[in-house]
């Protein structure tokens, strides 16, 4: 769900700063993978903006190359994870919901990795449900 106005995100520090408008239809993933748990310290919510992120300031916007699928981009003040990335793609960052107004008027619309997903948590939502093979599929489909 779109909510069709500008969000504005930034870390913990304020020292990286962004804004865009939501992809219209999509709403918020929430990926499950050992790899997002262990950076976001629980499932990592994200979601995309339509046309890419606008930085407003990203001096200390840092990228770590966690897999052959993605980087992950954080604050190197403050330690805040921020974005998602397949490699390479600088502008179709997946931004952490949480760096968001917490008014950001976005639902989850599905779930990926949840293969990976431990039994000590579960959602209670009614959005698609896609296992990591189903995902690695979409982006060997994509190029990326």
């Amino acid at each position: 769900m779109s909510t069709g106005r500008i969000l504005h995100g930034q870390c913990l520090c304020g020292a990286v700063r962004f804004h865009g408008t939501p992809v219209p239809g999509r709403g918020i993933g929430v990926c499950h993978c050992g790899q997002c748990r262990r950076w976001a310290s629980g499932p990592y919510q994200a979601m995309r903006f339509e046309g890419g992120v606008v930085m407003d300031a990203d001096d200390t916007l840092t990228w770590y190359a966690s897999s052959g699928y993605g980087e992950r981009g954080f604050c190197a003040r403050c330690g805040s994870c921020l974005f998602w990335r397949a490699p390479g793609d600088g502008a179709n960052l997946a931004v952490n919901v949480s760096t968001l107004p917490e008014d950001h008027g976005l639902t989850i619309h599905e779930h990926i990795w949840i293969d990976d997903k431990p039994d000590f948590y579960d959602y209670a939502d009614d959005a698609p449900r896609r296992t990591a093979a189903e995902v690695i599929g979409d982006l060997s489909e994509d190029g990326a």
